[in-house]
């Protein structure tokens, strides 16, 4: 990565329309890191609430679920 190269700004993206803009703007992925409340299961589509560069200039992203799998909640 240059240091001309800009970061994307994924922040509220669906994971996989995150992962074209990451490549397509030349950026590595690096970790994907899930997110939810406590007991409960989240799930599809997951979307972008973090992201940020690691050491080793890889771009990790925190990800969470938009539906629970309980309707009720």
């Amino acid at each position: 990565m240059g240091a001309d190269s800009r970061l994307p700004d994924v922040i509220g993206y669906a994971l996989d329309d995150a992962r074209q803009v990451i490549t397509a703007a030349g950026w590595r992925l690096g970790e994907i890191i899930e997110t939810r409340p406590p007991r409960r299961t989240l799930q599809d589509p997951r979307r972008v609430v973090r992201e940020r560069v690691d050491s080793q200039g890889l771009l990790t992203l925190v990800v969470c679920g938009e539906r629970s799998d309980d309707a009720r909640l």
